[in-house]
C-alpha cells in the first residue's frame, strides 16, 4: 500500500510512515526529507478522514510487534504517570490546559528567530508544571529548527551561583533537531565542513581569534588529524576538563575558561558564541532552558550576587543590549579576563528559566516586563481536565488492551473532571494529583469489573473533600 499524503500547515505534505499510541501520534517523512514524530491534532483536518479511508489505525489491527511496541510504551507512561510525572515523550498530548501559555511560547520562538532574541521567566507552586512546560518549550524549539540546551540546578553540582557549572551542564546536553548525538561535537563538526560558516564566524567575533575559546579552537581544529585531540577540545569547550596534552597538539595555547570568580559575563559570551554559530550552520538558533531556579532561595548574599550576574547576563544576550530592563554595565568583569556580554549582536537565543514562586526568590520582576513573566496556577477550567482524562483513557485502553468506551468509562469522563476541577478550585489538590488520581480511577475501572460508577465517584468525592 502506498504511504498515505498528510498535510501540516507549517512543514507541507508528508508521507505518513507510522503511528504511535493508538493514533496519538504520527511519524511524516516531509517532501525536504525530514522525518518528525508530531502530534496527529496538528496535522490540518482533511489529513484525517483521508486516513481513515486508506490507512488502517493499529487499535483495528490483529496483534502484531508493533501494536505490542505501543503497547510497552504506553504502559511506560503510565507508571511515570502514577507519580503525577508526564514523561517527556508524550509532554505535548497528555498536557492540561497551557493554551494561552503555548501561544507565549510560541511567540516567543518566532521573535528569538526574527531578533536577537527572548526571554521568558515561568513562575508557579510545587507540582503546577513548570518542568512540564520546559519540556513542551525544548520539543517546539527541536521542531522549529533550534538547538536546545538544558539544565536543571541543585545546591551541590549545579548551583545558580556558578555559571561554569551551569553552563556545563547546557553545553554537555545539547540537543539537535537532524541528529540523536548530543554535547557540541555535532555542532562542531558541521561547521568544520563549511569553510565559508568559518569565515563567517571569525568576522563576527568581536576579540582577537586567539582570545576567543570557540574561534580558537574552530580554526585549530581545520587542520587537526586527530580525533583524541577533537575529544578533548571538545571536553575542553563543554566545560568539563581543562586543557589536556593531546588537544594542545592542535590548540597550543588554548584561552583559560575560568571556573571561579565573576565569570558570568565570560559563559553568556560562549552560550551566544554557540547560538551564533548554530545559526551560521542553517539552524535558527539555540534555545536555553534551566529548571529548578528556586534553589536561588537558598544562597548566601555573596552567592545570590554571582547568581544575579549570570541571570542577568543570559536575559541581556537574548534580548540585547538597548532592549531589556538589565544594564550589561552592572554585570561584573572577571579581573583576568575582560569579555563582552554576547558574542554577537543577534545570536537569536531564547532563554527560559523556571522557578518556585517565593518571597527570596529572583527579583525577575525588576529584570523583566511583565510580558516576559508567565505564571502557572491552579485555575484550570473544566474541558482542559476532560481532555485530558479522555487522553488518559485511551493510554490506559491500549496499555491493557481494552475497549475504553464503555458506560463506566463514558460517566467518569463526564463527571470525575467536575469533581477534580472543583478540588482544584478549592486548593485541595495540585495538578500533580490530579494526573495521579486520575491513573488510579482508570486503574480501579479496569482491574474491577463490577466497580459500580456511581460508586467510584461516591468515593472520589469524598476524598477529595469536595
Amino acid at each position: 500500500m502506498e504511504p498515505q499524503i498528510v498535510q501540516h500547515p507549517q512543514f507541507g505534505a508528508g508521507k505518513l510512515l507510522k503511528t504511535y499510541m493508538g493514533g496519538y501520534e504520527w511519524e511524516v517523512e516531509f517532501e525536504n526529507g525530514r522525518r518528525f514524530r508530531i502530534p496527529s491534532r496538528e496535522f490540518n483536518p482533511e489529513s484525517r478522514p483521508s486516513l481513515a479511508a486508506g490507512f488502517v489505525a493499529p487499535s483495528a489491527l490483529p496483534r502484531s510487534p508493533m501494536l505490542e511496541m505501543d503497547q510497552f510504551r504506553a504502559r511506560q507512561t503510565l507508571e511515570a504517570l502514577r507519580f503525577g510525572v508526564v514523561p517527556v515523550q508524550d509532554a505535548e498530548h497528555l498536557t492540561i490546559g497551557l493554551v494561552p501559555e503555548k501561544v507565549t511560547l510560541d511567540r516567543a520562538l518566532e521573535r528569538s528567530q526574527e531578533r536577537s532574541g527572548d526571554v521568558l521567566a515561568i513562575i508557579g507552586d510545587y507540582g503546577f508544571g513548570k518542568s512540564h512546560f520546559i519540556e513542551i518549550a525544548a520539543r517546539r524549539g527541536l521542531r522549529e529548527q533550534f538547538i536546545i540546551a538544558g539544565a536543571s540546578l541543585d545546591l551541590v553540582e549545579v548551583p545558580p551561583s556558578k555559571a561554569h557549572k551551569i553552563y556545563e551542564a547546557l553545553v554537555t546536553s545539547l540537543r539537535y533537531p537532524d541528529t540523536p548525538a548530543r554535547g557540541l561535537a555535532p555542532l562542531l563538526k558541521k561547521a568544520l565542513n563549511s569553510p565559508d560558516v568559518l569565515r563567517r564566524f571569525v568576522e563576527l567575533c568581536p576579540r582577537e581569534p586567539k582570545d576567543c575559546p570557540l574561534t580558537a579552537a574552530l580554526l585549530a581544529l581545520q587542520d587537526c588529524p586527530s580525533q583524541s585531540a577533537f575529544d578533548e577540545i571538545v571536553a575542553w569547550l563543554s566545560g568539563q576538563a581543562k586543557a589536556q596534552a593531546e588537544m594542545k597538539t592542535c590548540l597550543k595555547k588554548p584561552p583559560r575558561l575560568y571556573s571561579t570568580g565573576e565569570n558570568a559575563r565570560q559563559y553568556t559570551y560562549m552560550l551566544t558564541a554557540i547560538s551564533t554559530l548554530a545559526t551560521l550552520v542553517g539552524y535558527k538558533g539555540m534555545v536555553v532552558l534551566i529548571d529548578e531556579s528556586e534553589h536561588y532561595s537558598l544562597l548566601r548574599a555573596t552567592q545570590r550576587e554571582r547568581a544575579d550576574s549570570f541571570f542577568k547576563a543570559m536575559i541581556v544576550s537574548a534580548l540585547g543590549l538597548n532592549n531589556g530592563r538589565v544594564d550589561a554595565a552592572s554585570i561584573p568583569e572577571h579581573p583576568r579576563a575582560e569579555y563582552p556580554v554576547m558574542f554577537a549582536s543577534e545570536p537569536h537565543l531564547f532563554f527560559l528559566f523556571a522557578l518556585t514562586e517565593s518571597a527570596e526568590r529572583m527579583p525577575v520582576g525588576s529584570w523583566l516586563a511583565p510580558a516576559q513573566i508567565v505564571r502557572l496556577d491552579d485555575r484550570f477550567i473544566e474541558k482542559d481536565i476532560r481532555e485530558f482524562f479522555k487522553t488518559l483513557l485511551g493510554y490506559h485502553g491500549l496499555a491493557f488492551d481494552y475497549d475504553p468506551t464503555d458506560e463506566r468509562c463514558v460517566l467518569m469522563l463526564i463527571e470525575a473532571p467536575k469533581l477534580l476541577k472543583l478540588a482544584l478550585d478549592q486548593h485541595r489538590i495540585n495538578l500533580r494529583e490530579v494526573i495521579r488520581a486520575s491513573v488510579t480511577i482508570c486503574d480501579l475501572l479496569h482491574v474491577y469489573d463490577e466497580y459500580v460508577g456511581t460508586d467510584l465517584l461516591g468515593e472520589l468525592k469524598s476524598g477529595l473533600r469536595v
